[in-house]
């Protein structure tokens, strides 16, 4: 069986094993859990390397329950980011949990598995069914710790969240009304005789369910609220993995089923650089106002997914390839971000930015691996932030959409004030005596990768960029998809 295929398998039988040791082999829980975030590291690193020319897999022929997975570039970026997030997210929540339960490593597995078979899919109903894995197993974590605050949002996430996938699963069942297929090859073909009204009103339903999904504001409240008091290595995952997959699935769906020219006729690309403007406008604003860490994060999350659709939706070269690379920049600084603040609550139960007075000269290290995520985020030099959102404003000028090009450069500004709140108090002298417990190895390590990774991809961008530079000619040329899926 090829190794594309086990992407998807071996999370899945992982989950279903770690069920299994829960009953009656509880002794071999670690061996089972880290042996294979080792194992499907090595996978992905097989299948991310093989990412082109794009390949096509099968698993089955069973008509419409058959899946065919494909490995292109867009998919292989996203891969990519779960070769990088995963393994240190299990190693950090091996020492984080300090009650540990199989639970939560099954639903990571299943929420892994979810997301991999999201990018790996050729089918429209296989990626619902994907992507209902990935936010069904995401809502179980958000809810891992079963306080008042997490209950309380992982409710609205699990609202909003069924609410977006109405919309989508409403939009799939036309879509395979009016072509008769949900092969993503098939459906642009098919497509060629249905009205221009029709289409729009599909595309809409899309995109509404997917921007529930992402978070895109005034469809937002629910993510400050979920991230709030759910687990912190698992908003790790969540703003680096399963946001981007419904970015990566609505980018999918419009560049491949409705294409460019649609897209630029219809006047989508317009709403959604304008969509992008506001959303991190209002974001940044908000994020500013925020005393707990998490909903800082959260709020800072929405802002970076707002630039990354500025990216995506210029219909440009230079812009798929600038948001990409944002896509990836923005897992690795939030991930850094969200490590380090795990850090503080395990040692001291930090949550709020007064919590973290005077941290900086009690973690030294830890302290400035934050300063450095804050600042590549915001996008200063020589940081990789920069590079992504400084390609990202070069795209958006070259398309003449200047007016973003000059907010984004406001919104670096704004982003920097909240951030700059947050280095301040970590270095202000806290004259009372703290109570610390010194977090161990297994909890700084992963910090420190991720944190390394700022600096690398800023000073050394050519390192991801081979394989995002690739993108585009499978997105702004739907041809080239749909000849490689269909076998021509």
């Amino acid at each position: 069986m090829e190794a594309a295929v086990w992407v998807i398998i071996l999370p899945l039988l992982t989950a279903f094993f770690l069920g299994i040791s829960k009953l009656y082999f509880k002794r071999i829980f670690f061996y089972l859990v880290t042996g294979s975030a080792i194992i499907y590291l090595y996978i992905l690193i097989i299948v991310i390397t093989h990412s082109y020319p794009p390949k096509v897999y099968s698993i089955g022929d069973w008509g419409l329950l058959g899946i065919n997975v494909m490995v292109d570039p867009f998919s292989g970026l996203f891969l990519l980011m779960i070769a990088i997030l995963f393994l240190p997210f299990i190693i950090f929540s091996m020492k984080y949990n300090k009650f540990l339960k199989h639970d939560y490593f099954i639903f990571a597995y299943l929420m892994v598995a979810g997301i991999s078979g999201m990018v790996l899919t050729t089918d429209l109903f296989n990626l619902y069914v994907f992507m209902e894995v990935s936010t069904l197993s995401s809502c179980a974590l958000s809810l891992y710790k079963k306080t008042d605050r997490g209950i309380e949002g992982t409710f609205k996430y699990l609202i909003m969240s069924t609410l977006g996938s109405f919309f989508i699963l409403l939009a799939t069942i036309l879509t395979y009304y009016l072509t008769g297929t949900l092969n993503m090859a098939e459906i642009p073909l098919a497509f060629e005789d249905i009205p221009f009204k029709i289409k729009s009103t599909m595309m809409t339903l899309f995109v509404f369910g997917y921007a529930i999904k992402i978070g895109l504001i005034p469809l937002h409240a629910w993510l400050p609220d979920a991230y709030e008091d759910s687990p912190i290595p698992y908003n790790v995952l969540s703003s680096g993995l399963v946001l981007k997959s419904a970015v990566y699935a609505l980018i999918r769906v419009l560049y491949i089923m409705f294409g460019i020219d649609f897209l630029d006729e219809s006047g989508m690309l317009t709403i959604g650089v304008f969509w992008g403007v506001i959303t991190f406008l209002i974001a940044h604003c908000l994020a500013f106002q925020q005393s707990n860490l998490n909903r800082l994060l959260a709020y800072s999350s929405i802002a970076q997914i707002a630039y990354i659709m500025i990216g995506l939706f210029v219909g440009t070269e230079a812009g798929l390839i600038a948001g990409s690379f944002h896509i990836l920049n923005h897992a690795i600084m939030k991930g850094t971000l969200f490590l380090v603040v795990g850090i503080f609550s395990y040692s001291l139960n930090a949550v709020e930015k007064k919590d973290i007075k005077g941290l900086g000269y009690k973690f030294p290290i830890l302290s400035f691996t934050f300063v450095v995520a804050s600042l590549a985020i915001v996008g200063l030099p020589p940081f990789n932030g920069f590079m992504s959102k400084w390609l990202i404003v070069e795209a958006a000028l070259e398309a003449g959409f200047v007016y973003a090009a000059f907010f984004i450069l406001v919104g670096t500004f704004l982003s920097l004030t909240y951030y700059l709140k947050v280095i301040v108090t970590l270095y202000t002298k806290n004259e009372e005596e703290l109570l610390i417990e010194e977090p161990s190895l297994s909890l700084k390590l992963p910090t420190f990768f991720l944190g390394s990774l700022c600096i690398v991809f800023g000073m050394v961008p050519s390192l991801p960029l081979n394989l995002i530079t690739k993108i585009p000619t499978f997105l702004l040329d739907n041809g080239d998809y749909i000849r490689i899926l269909l076998g021509g």
